[in-house]
């Protein structure tokens, strides 16, 4: 059973080494992990690099390790020790050797949860499979009986063997080819399936080849019999290891990820205060831009050039060192990877965990509350990280990250604008070291408090009822009352924080005294940069919020009695149904919703077709029986249309094309004697859909192969042949494979198949040994000693993988690079429906119109769910992408060169795109606890203008959610007031105003989908948003409804009014928009402007409503993150654009005439044909 206490247990197979066990081993914090080196006692003797613990450091030999490494060598080599007893031998004879072989796809070193979903479907495809091989072989026999002679001899007096029968063959034959296709096409459609098919394969195919030479029922039942209770031992002895032998739970597993969590968002926030102390003195338009990064790669290679330089002999010239900023700037982007990729895998393991019987005090409703407030907290957290992003942008955008030499204008502005940013930066200090110290303390303290974290052995004896109030400032994180201590340093962050707003007003105000900037030119970078601070204030505040969230739950499960005592958790019948049902379910990709499920009461809510299913362009809904009884005909033709049906076809005419062997008359004593019904089981392990993986797969697993051969001869002979020995040595051998099994989880096929082939040649050996060789030769399969069965096991595998290879790429490949195509058309396709979700719920959440997100059928829940779906489909997609673009690499390139670059390209934008929007959703559903009652005053006044008083939405009680008791216990500000509603009225004008030419990044991501998937070329120019749109028509707002202002306005020219349009036009040949020259800077000032500096406002009163007066008014924070996500959004689909353009054509028709030259050219900007391709 499963304690909560998991921090001193093992997290199973994961590798724990990036997940910070050694950042959670100090209790200072994040800061301590990079502190300089040379702060050490110089008395202090220097660790031997090649000590015992220097070397199992290294390796990452931990408990995290050797638990699951000693976990999975245990069962093969108790079912190899089992199977020297002789009546075990006697009863399994010549299928002895198969125990320890499925003993290995038990794969005990899974957490339980795992285990036992695995477990299941293993039994239960054992047990069917054993079924049908039982059906296949009854009517084979059946076959013999109706085609021999009456009175014929079943033996063959020349050889003494059954004789041949062609129609038993044939059946047999056709009964492999079945199989084989229906359990891989079910692999390819369930990929849970994958280990319980490897196994039912094994089955029959053991079964259909042997039973070629099988004269009675009762022989094949004895057979079946004895085959099935082979695998079936295997599988138990994999189950006793798994739960008997140090024990680990899923709950195990997820809270050592819970507490790798904390310490990377605990690492992160220490990296992120490092990185702008920096950026106080630094110049941030330098060390961040592309430019920098190109360096740094490039003195990376230089240095790798030196080292084998200083190798040749000769000295090389000495390469300067990467700054300290640039080393914090790299480590933070390290830590929020780690941070993704932890989040990832909670994502991944929580629901195993939830499923988990377990003797422990949080249940699963508990854990799934945690895992969303740690997820809450990792979204601002990560999104801070993304100035590094903006002032990148920024640089790139006004060209400040070229090394040509520059104008002395444009050195000093941006010498003006680094100078305001340093100020700015050196006033955010203080209240980000606040902040900072309040969210590490923060996590930990609930990290404490939920027993995720052990607390210190002196707080552990302290009393219950000891006097809070006498410890006064030593309270520290874990001790009751701390949660004051966390709300105390919030309200002095809010209180501070204002601070670079008033800095960044003062040296706006000075450096608008310099001549030389014009007014618009001043306009477009105050805001720019207003925008900037905002953004990160608010991500900020976010943080401190969400964290807040975690430690007020944290507090109530202690104060309410959950953490007092361990209690049996069971998990729901509810739950275990929805995990059965999530087997076999095939999740469609729309959102799927009906419309009368949003209709509460009299207020009608029309829903898009967005909630409903996917539509069939060449068929209506049906409306009849016969109609839908015609769609139901069409599933099962577009089955066997599939590409999962292809994939089943080919794995079993792969295996047919081995297997013939065994049904023919000629051939048949040799596939038997050969052992070629490896060939086809190493088929059915190996075969792959994308031919990329199927080249992989093949180096690993003949290499794997080798390794199993060297290993094998090495464990027989190395004890003189000893039969103790050789089990001794081969459970170190397969206890070493396990270790690359769990750190290199990617040369998985190499290591499961170097283990298989150890247990199968030793194994066989024994049991030759054991029975005897004429027993062993009972079969038919001759006996070989080690140093000749070896080599033949490897040209079995060898020959099966290189058949598997061969089918993948016959008749033609599905290759990886196609898949990743694929994979980046789905995923912006659900990039389009995700920003049009987000686009509803903001601007149903400005008017008032969402209802609460609480209520089961309110649009904010609707829209809550569907947001989810989408960002789940993502985050699968995503790591589908990364993984096809890595296996691409080992395809053969035929024809011209892949372009790499450009994919990856796409691959980053797409990321990056997915990143913002989901900071822009996040803003928007968690605003902050001092606007809540504005916005709530806001729905509630929506609510009674279109439903009765007794339908209005009433606000959530503070017990409903941890989200919710926090946003009461912490009111740091109030600002409800008419003049609140005001501009939330204001901002939803604006919302309507703008929803059009939003709508144009939802139809460009389609178009880019569909451009990618059909390979179609796309259009010459594509509308996008002008950046910081928004902000235009608030202006525009402002003069419509103040007569001062209007009476001031003069007549825009011809370039302002350009610029006030609400779109923009990009060329799709180069990606920028039309106004922009080719050098890739923008125009500046009244020359027009676009991007994070391009701001072509209008006249700036005091009193208007995006004067920095107005920013704390409910909704211009989240107005600001909106403003920077969806420019930055906007910049990415330019690169977008024009990466995608490069691969697929233009539709262009141009021509120009080279007059210098004398010819004719097409093409516009670039020339070329035509049809840019």
């Amino acid at each position: 059973m499963a304690s909560n206490n998991a921090h001193v247990k093992s997290d199973g197979p994961i590798d724990p080494d990036s997940h910070g066990q050694e950042t959670l081993r100090d209790d200072n914090g994040p800061e301590d992990v990079y502190d300089d080196a040379s702060a050490a006692p110089a008395q202090q003797k220097k660790p031997s690099r090649f000590g015992f613990a220097a070397i199992t450091a290294k390796l990452g030999l931990n408990a995290g390790v050797l638990i699951p490494m000693i976990k999975g060598s245990l069962p093969p080599i108790i079912g190899i020790a089992m199977c020297q007893s002789q009546p075990v031998a006697e009863y399994f004879t010549t299928l002895g050797y198969l125990i320890p072989i499925i003993s290995v796809l038990g794969l005990a070193m899974l957490p339980r949860g795992k285990f036992l979903q695995n477990l299941v479907l293993n039994v239960f495809a054992i047990c069917f499979g054993s079924a049908v091989a039982m059906l296949a072989l009854w009517s084979s026999i059946k076959a013999r009986e109706n085609t021999t002679p009456a009175g014929e001899s079943l033996i063959d007096p020349a050889t003494g063997t059954v004789r041949y029968n062609s129609s038993q063959s044939a059946v047999l034959a056709v009964w492999l080819f079945a199989n084989i296709w229906f359990v891989n096409v079910l692999r390819a459609k369930f990929p849970a399936f994958a280990v319980p098919v490897i196994l039912y394969s094994i089955l029959v195919n053991v079964a259909s080849t042997f039973g070629t030479r099988m004269p009675t029922v009762v022989y094949a039942e004895k057979f079946i019999q004895e085959l099935i209770t082979a695998m079936l031992t295997g599988l138990a002895l994999a189950t006793g290891v798994s739960l008997v032998i140090v024990p680990i739970s899923s709950r195990m597993v997820v809270f050592k990820e819970f507490a790798g969590s904390i310490g990377l968002l605990r690492q992160a926030m220490g990296l992120q205060k490092k990185y702008l102390v920096g950026l106080e003195e630094l110049d941030m338009f330098a060390v961040v831009t592309h430019q920098a990064t190109m360096d740094a790669r490039a003195a990376e290679k230089k240095k790798k050039k030196s080292k084998k330089a200083k190798e040749a002999g000769w000295e090389p010239d000495k390469q300067p060192s990467m700054t300290k900023e640039a080393a914090i700037a790299k480590e933070l982007k390290a830590a929020i990877a780690q941070v993704r990729e932890m989040a990832g895998k909670i994502q991944a393991d929580i629901a195993f965990a939830k499923r988990d019987v377990a003797w422990g005090k949080l249940d699963a409703k508990d854990l799934g509350e945690i895992a969303k407030l740690l997820r809450n907290a990792t979204i601002p957290v990560v999104g801070i990280s993304s100035i590094m992003d903006i002032f990148n942008r920024v640089a790139e955008r006004r060209g400040w990250n070229v090394d040509a030499d520059e104008e002395p204008e444009i050195v000093a502005q941006k010498d003006r604008e680094k100078r305001v940013w340093n100020e700015v930066m050196k006033r955010m200090h203080m209240p980000f070291e606040i902040l900072s110290q309040a969210v590490d303390q923060g996590l930990e303290h609930a990290a404490m408090r939920l027993e995720i974290l052990p607390k210190p052995k002196a707080d552990k004896k302290a009393p219950k009822d000891a006097d809070i109030e006498a410890k006064g400032d030593s309270i520290k994180p874990g001790d009751d009352g701390f949660s004051d201590v966390i709300r105390q340093k919030l309200e002095q962050f809010a209180a501070t924080k204002g601070e670079a707003l008033r800095t960044w007003v003062k040296e706006r105000a000075v450096v608008r005294g310099y001549n030389g900037l014009s007014s618009a030119e001043t306009r477009e970078r105050d805001q720019a940069q207003l925008y900037c601070l905002l953004y990160m204030e608010r991500l900020m505040h976010a943080s401190g919020e969400a964290m807040l969230d975690l430690v007020v739950f944290a507090d109530k499960k202690v104060e309410d009695g959950t953490m007092s005592r361990n209690r049996l958790i069971f998990p729901t019948q509810r739950r275990l149904r929805k995990w059965l049902v999530s087997i076999f379910r095939e999740e469609d990709s729309s959102a799927e919703q009906s419309p009368d499920v949003l209709e509460t009461g009299i207020s009608v809510v029309y829903v898009g077709d967005g909630y409903n299913r996917k539509k069939d362009p060449e068929h209506l809904p049906p409306t009849s029986a016969w109609q839908r009884a015609g769609n139901v005909l069409r599933k099962v033709s577009a089955f066997f249309a599939s590409e999962e049906c292809a994939f089943g076809f080919r794995v079993a005419a792969a295996t047919m094309t081995i297997g013939i062997i065994a049904f023919l008359e000629s051939t048949q004593a040799f596939f038997v004697a050969q052992r070629l019904v490896w060939a086809m089981i190493m088929i059915a392990i190996g075969m792959t859909m994308t031919s990329g993986q199927s080249i992989f797969g093949f180096f690993c697993r003949v290499g794997g192969t080798v390794i199993a051969m060297v290993c094998s001869l090495i464990v027989w002979y190395i004890v003189n042949e000893k039969t103790p020995g050789v089990i001794v040595f081969l459970w170190f051998s397969i206890f070493c494979d396990f270790y690359f099994l769990i750190k290199f989880p990617r040369f998985t096929p190499a290591v499961m198949i170097t283990i298989v082939t150890q247990c199968l040649i030793i194994g066989y050996e024994l049991q030759v040994r054991k029975l005897g060789p004429q027993a062993a030769a009972s079969s038919g399969q001759p006996v070989f000693p080690t140093y000749k069965l070896a080599p033949y096991r490897l040209a079995t595998v060898a020959a099966g993988c290189f058949v598997a290879f061969i089918w993948t790429v016959f008749p033609s490949p599905l290759t990886d690079r196609t898949w990743l195509r694929r994979d980046l058309s789905a995923a912006l396709y659900l990039l389009a429906n995700y920003y049009g979700v987000i686009t509803s719920t903001v601007k149903s959440q400005i008017e008032g119109t969402a209802g609460n997100p609480d209520l089961p059928h309110s649009p904010a829940h609707e829209l809550q769910k569907i947001r989810r779906k989408i960002f789940g489909k993502m985050m699968l997609l995503l790591p589908s992408m990364t993984a096809h673009a890595a296996w691409q690499k080992w395809e053969p390139t035929i024809g011209g060169r892949f372009p790499r670059e450009a994919y990856e390209d796409i691959i980053t934008r797409t990321t990056r795109i997915m990143s913002y929007l989901t900071f822009m959703s996040y803003t928007m559903n968690h605003p902050p606890t001092a606007h809540l009652d504005a916005f709530r005053a806001r729905r509630e006044a929506a609510a009674a203008s279109v439903s009765t008083p007794a339908k209005q939405q009433q606000p959530r009680h503070p017990s409903e959610s941890s989200s919710s008791s926090a946003q009461e216990a912490t009111p740091i500000t109030t600002t409800d007031g008419p003049s609140d509603r005001d501009w939330l009225e204001s901002l939803a004008q604006v919302l309507r105003e703008i929803s059009p030419s939003h709508h144009n990044i939802t139809s460009t991501l389609m178009l880019l989908s569909n451009s990618l998937f059909s390979g179609h070329s796309m259009p010459p120019f594509l509308p996008l948003p002008r950046p910081y749109e928004m902000t235009r028509a608030l202006l525009r707002l402002d003069r419509r409804v103040d007569p001062a202002a209007a009476a001031a306005a003069v007549s825009p020219s011809e370039e302002e009014e350009a610029d006030l349009s609400p779109l923009m036009v990009v060329n799709s040949r180069t990606g920028h928009a039309v106004d922009e020259p080719r050098g890739g800077r923008r125009r500046s000032g009244a020359e027009g402007s676009a991007g994070l500096g391009g701001l072509g406002l209008g006249l700036m009163d005091r009193e208007h409503v995006l004067d920095p007066a107005n920013v704390e008014k409910p909704g211009y924070a989240e107005f600001a993150v909106l403003e920077i996500c969806s420019t930055l959004v906007c910049d990415d689909l330019e690169g977008l654009i024009r990466s995608i353009s490069g691969l697929v054509g233009v539709v262009d028709f141009s021509y120009r005439v080279d007059r210098s030259e004398g010819s004719l050219g097409s093409g516009g900007e670039a020339g070329g044909k035509g049809k840019i391709d």
